[in-house]
């Protein structure tokens, strides 16, 4: 069972690091507002999500600074983004906040694919990559929605790569996830010991994710909250319950939903979302609670969903 050690707690956060031998010594839980109020509105997509989430940079980039960049030079600081989803943790325009400098980026084109026959099995298939800003000696940042950690661990493989055919060195390679599972947490884990490790000797791996590490659904793809498998300090516990009471909080689709389509294509997923809620809210299994809180969402995802429809 893993446990939590109480890092550091600020007026805007709390940080908590994860002992538990399947996971990086690196592994971090953090704990803020602007991070819950994302997680905790899963219908809000669009301008409002993209609000939240430069807020969320800057909260990252100033985490990321503190733990793992402190006295790091920034000419070796680097993004790896991986197309579409990590352009919407904003970590570039997090640095130009926080540190009034723009990190160079590298870019990498993922898809996730089924594999067929295998439930919750997934192979990230890469389709473009542009790694001509990777520095030597490279801090690499990346933020991305973690699930069976399949497209990390592929962006990671191909980072190793790139860096094998410039000759570059890669010094500390450092994930930030608004929503990830103890699965991809686990397979990072793994990939840096098996690979990691023997290219780069000395090259520190971190992983930093919101409020848990989250169950992940047999789908491969739902993280849930209050799950045996989810992993989260109490104060997290009590959000949730709070939030979302202990029937909603065991039973909500996924912390994120689709993180792709609820940053790029708003309308899409706000008809997502309200088909989730009209089912929900046609069975027996809700209680009082969750039912005032799917029927709130429906109601402010029905006003969106308005408001995309007027002209521009």
């Amino acid at each position: 069972m893993a446990e939590l050690e109480l890092e550091e707690k600020t007026g805007n956060y709390s940080l908590y690091k994860v002992k538990d031998p399947a996971l990086l010594p690196d592994t971090h839980i953090l704990c803020a507002k602007s991070t819950r109020d994302v997680l905790y509105s899963p219908h809000v997509a669009g301008k409002p999500l993209q609000d939240m989430m430069e807020k969320n940079g800057e909260l990252f980039a100033t985490i990321l600074s503190k733990k793992v960049l402190q006295k790091e030079k920034r000419q070796n600081t680097c993004e790896l983004v991986f197309l579409s989803g990590g352009l919407f943790y904003y970590l570039s325009h997090g640095f130009k906040r926080a540190h009034s400098f723009a990190i160079p980026q590298c870019f990498i084109g993922i898809q996730r694919q089924r594999v067929e026959g295998r439930e919750g099995d997934f192979r990230a298939i890469s389709g473009y990559e542009n790694f001509e800003a990777l520095p030597d000696d490279a801090n690499v940042i990346i933020g991305d929605t973690v699930a069976t950690g399949s497209t990390l661990v592929k962006g990671v493989q191909l980072l190793l790569d790139a860096a094998e055919a410039k000759g570059t060195a890669l010094r500390s390679i450092n994930a930030i996830t608004l929503a990830g599972s103890f699965a991809g947490a686990k397979k990072l884990a793994m990939l840096a010991k098996k690979h990691i490790a023997p290219q780069h000797p000395g090259c520190r791996v971190s992983f930093f994710a919101c409020e848990a590490l989250f169950h992940l659904m047999p789908d491969g793809t739902d993280l849930r909250f209050l799950m045996p498998g989810t992993i989260m300090p109490e104060e997290s516990r009590k959000e949730a319950v709070s939030r979302y009471g202990e029937c909603l909080g065991k039973s909500m689709k996924c912390a994120v939903f689709d993180w792709g389509t609820r940053c790029k294509n708003p309308v899409e997923h706000y008809k997502e979302f309200l088909k989730y809620c009209e089912e929900e809210l046609s069975s027996q299994k809700l209680d009082a609670k969750a039912r005032e809180v799917l029927s709130r969402m429906k109601r402010e995802t029905q006003e969106e969903l308005s408001e995309m429809q007027k002209p521009i």
